[in-house]
């Protein structure tokens, strides 16, 4: 049986001509469109001018959704080779047209054709572009890059510099470009926002080829206050982030209860924490930054111990019992975050000696880095090598009291001999320097100049509130404790998991 041949195979010009298969068929065995079109507007014409019988007035109308009135550029030349209609409105009308017309009306509407197809794909330039710094990358390097003149980016890093040491650019920042269409219809840079954080970012505007402008643009923040109930079920730190606490939060938390509680110690299962603190957003809802910890409540042993942060006449913060009494000490406790406690006060086998040796201070192990609080306000006595102790600090507190502290990895910059230091402030970083088995801080309290059990001594506690500052703080108490209940109502109550849930109240 004979199978019919391809249309394409058996209307085979391109074998009269030398031309290629594919300038005349597509990929289907299809003649092109534009051979079809042009072929068909040339009969018709031909037709017309031959047969010269009457024919309806002939109107040419284009319909296609063109943006741009330059793709029809030409076109409207067509007119004066056409014959006018009648004024009379008659229905029939006569277009005489010669053969060069003809001819030019094919080429003509071929050529509008392709304009029109050539608009209708160009993409629309992009008006804004978003860049981001990578490592290594410099402000003006990124700039060109995403397509700036070099004097444009020069004026822009100029502009900038004032709000903005360029050189001190991150890798991850973004910067946001806005472009407009100049006199020669071409995108041109005009505006540059680079973000300098949540609240802060920097306009730079183009005025001229030469002149760039800056502005330094700040959102409003909003304040919103959260409350968190966390049964403490293993460690301090892994029930209060499960509680839906931030680390931050966390690692404040304790560094304000340090001066009367030993989380390596103290912290049992069973025992809860309740907290208030802020943070702040911008009006869009990004956050930007926490707040203070107003409230908080840890039970330990069954012993609740809470807290209220206030401000006093004099401008002074700090916390307080619900009595007014403040429960700063004059040092804390441990001058460490989240370390073990390794080795107590009093007679052991010396780890590298191998002998019995009074060991006269507590050793609390930790990472290598792990920050070390100056356990109370005092001046830098010595800050430096000290034999087998390596990287040693000693502060004085008072006529009595002196605190040690050992091993350190690194002493912090500006913490030297003669430096006033407050409680709390790091001072340095465990590390393993000295005669030392691994990283830990030995931590000693010397009374007179002797080294005592540092968990045992008899230190003096902080100020009580009185007269209208214990005014205040009562009305503050009564007022935290209602804010807190409403926050986290049904909380307590709740499941380990459900605790996790956001309580927000905005506070203006």
């Amino acid at each position: 049986m004979t199978r019919n041949k391809p249309f394409a195979n058996r209307f085979a010009p391109h074998r009269l001509v030398k031309l290629r298969r594919r300038y005349l068929f597509t990929r289907r065995e299809r003649l092109r469109l534009r051979y079809v079109t042009g072929g068909t507007l040339s009969v018709f014409v031909a037709l017309t001018v031959m047969v010269g019988l009457p024919s309806p007035s002939l109107a040419l109308k284009w319909v296609a959704p063109i943006e741009s009135p330059s793709a029809l550029s030409g076109l409207p030349s067509l007119r004066a080779d056409l014959a006018p209609l009648s004024p009379d409105g008659a229905e029939d009308q006569v277009v005489l047209l010669d053969s060069h017309t003809a001819s030019r009306i094919q080429t003509q509407l071929s050529e509008g054709m392709r304009n029109a197809a050539a608009a209708l794909k160009k993409p629309e330039e992009p008006k804004f572009k978003e860049i981001q710094v990578g490592p290594g990358d410099t402000i003006a390097g990124v700039l060109q890059n995403a397509g700036l003149s070099g004097n444009d980016a020069y004026y822009a890093v100029k502009a900038l510099s004032e709000y903005f040491d360029p050189r001190t650019v991150k890798s991850g920042q973004t910067i946001g470009l806005h472009f407009e269409r100049n006199s020669h219809d071409a995108l041109a840079f005009s505006k540059m926002v680079m973000k300098l954080t949540p609240v802060k970012e920097v306009h730079i505007t183009k005025n001229g080829e030469t002149d760039f402008s800056s502005d330094l643009e700040e959102k409003e923040l909003v304040q919103r206050s959260h409350g968190r109930y966390a049964p403490i079920q293993t460690s301090l730190y892994g029930s209060a982030a499960q509680a839906g606490i931030p680390q931050q939060v966390i690692a404040e938390l304790i560094r304000i209860y340090s001066w009367n509680i030993d989380f390596q110690r103290d912290i049992r299962p069973g025992d809860s924490l309740k907290v208030l603190y802020n943070t702040y957003e911008t009006e869009d809802g990004e956050f930007a930054q926490y707040g203070d910890i107003v409230y908080a409540s840890l039970t330990v042993g069954g012993r609740e111990v809470p807290i209220f942060r206030f401000e006093m006449n004099d401008g002074r913060v700090d916390y307080f019992e619900p009595g007014g009494h403040s429960i700063r000490k004059t040092l804390m406790k441990t001058p460490i975050d989240g370390a073990r406690m390794s080795s107590g006060f009093g007679m052991r086998k010396h780890p590298v000696l191998g002998y019995n040796k009074m060991h006269k201070g507590i050793d609390f192990a930790a990472p290598t880095g792990t920050p070390i609080y100056a356990a109370g306000d005092g001046t830098v006595e010595f800050a430096g090598r000290n034999g087998g102790f390596g990287n040693y600090v000693r502060i004085r507190h008072n006529n009595k009291l002196k605190t040690a502290y050992a091993h350190m990895h690194k002493i912090k910059n500006g913490v030297s001999v003669g430096k006033r230091v407050e409680q709390g402030q790091i001072i340095g970083y465990v590390g393993t320097t000295g005669r030392s088995t691994g990283p830990h801080l030995h931590y000693e309290v010397l009374a007179n100049g002797t080294q005592v059990n540092p968990r045992s001594v008899k230190l003096p506690t902080g100020e009580q509130l009185a007269g209208n500052d214990l005014s205040r703080f009562k009305a503050v108490v009564g007022a935290v404790e209602n804010q807190y209940a409403t926050l986290t109502e049904g909380l307590k109550f709740a499941s380990h998991g459900d605790a996790d849930k956001e309580s927000e109240n905005p506070i203006q």
